[in-house]
């Protein structure tokens, strides 16, 4: 266990396992261009000085490319990656032969001369490829085993909303009966409290929905997240105001029922509810290239100093969960510049 977990730890965001790999595959190419060397120069061990300095200086110039591909870029595509290493080879090729022949001229040591000289581009070109393919592999690997255990929680998540939609099916009809009939024995002048009672019926049936889709649209989910706001408002009142910026061309968007009325129960009882004269919550969504940007933004009393806001309700720890396990997404909290706190997420666009 203590073994397992040395391995795990991290020297500049790279595990301690990976670099082991990584000096055994330089160890392996260091002795193979030894043993050529030594074998073709009748036994002559006067050449393993030039292999370390060789394969040291090849690290050297590796690691800078594994930084931009394998930490600042990961967000390309594969065949963008494999254009940048075309520009790449070269430069390292060239780079890694005029450092080597320099230092061997310098200290004194002999190095391959025209027109042998060839062979120490076509030797490193050999490396660079082979050893970004294995880098390439591993990545490969490591996401595929990601998404295998990803694919696990959400089968388990599956499971239990199952369980619970098979729970809350136990008596909807029961449930709906009796807002009707509460509804029905209202008196017609309290023609407001008539429709609370269809609006509180309403966040039920879609809750329901919601324990049974994977996605709704855009347009289902503002309405009820207005029904929601609409019951709110009556408890608030004029402390409570609220506006939408959703773009018509995006109400057809599918998106994960619920996704968005924690952030906005979350933004009421934590900022605006505080707050005497109460706030404004804003409900906006953007597209993004290939993604939906939404945020919701409150004009509470913001974040107190060293507040962590996902321990204060299971709702939005949920929602981050939700996004993390679908689509990888982050859920930003950012304090907005005067007061209160936007929270922001992006989705693929789906339709």
């Amino acid at each position: 266990m203590q073994t397992s977990f040395f391995w795990h730890r991290k020297i500049f965001g790279i595990q301690l396992f990976e670099l082991g790999l990584l000096f055994l595959l330089y160890l392996v190419f260091g002795w193979a261009y030894f043993m050529a060397i030594y074998t073709t120069s009748n036994g002559n061990l006067g050449f393993w000085d030039n292999a370390v300095l060789d394969y040291f200086l090849k690290a050297v110039f590796t690691l800078p490319i594994w930084w931009l591909i394998f930490r600042k870029l990961t967000d390309w595509k594969i065949w963008h990656k494999i254009l940048l290493h075309i520009i790449l080879l070269p430069l390292f090729v060239v780079g890694w032969q005029q450092t080597y022949y320099a230092i061997c001229d310098l200290i004194g040591w002999g190095h391959l001369g025209w027109p042998y000289s060839w062979w120490d581009i076509y030797i490193p070109g050999l490396f660079y490829t082979l050893q970004f393919g294995a880098f390439h592999m591993y990545e490969y690997y490591q996401k595929l085993q990601q998404q295998l255990i990803l694919e696990a929680e959400l089968r388990e998540l599956a499971l239990k909303s199952e369980l619970t939609a098979l729970k809350a099916q136990l008596n909807p009809h029961f449930l709906y009966n009796t807002f009707n009939t509460i509804s029905a024995s209202v008196p017609p002048e309290l023609e407001s409290t008539r429709e609370m009672i269809a609006q509180l019926s309403d966040l039920f049936r879609y809750q329901l929905k919601a324990s049974k889709t994977e996605l709704v649209t855009l347009s289902e989910e503002i309405d009820f997240v207005k029904t929601y706001l609409q019951l709110e408002k009556a408890r608030f009142g004029d402390r409570l105001r609220f506006n939408f910026f959703i773009p018509e061309e995006l109400m057809k968007a599918k998106v994960p029922p619920m996704i968005l009325q924690p952030l906005v129960e979350n933004a009421i009882k934590h900022g605006i509810a505080p707050k005497i004269d109460g706030g404004q919550v804003s409900i906006k969504a953007s597209p993004k290239e290939d993604r939906i940007l939404f945020e919701v933004e409150d004009s509470g009393v913001g974040l107190s100093k060293g507040e962590d806001i996902f321990h204060k309700g299971i709702g939005l720890a949920n929602t981050r969960k939700r996004l993390e396990k679908m689509y990888g997404s982050i859920l930003q909290v950012l304090e907005n510049t005067f007061n209160g706190v936007t929270v922001r997420f992006e989705i693929p666009s789906r339709r």
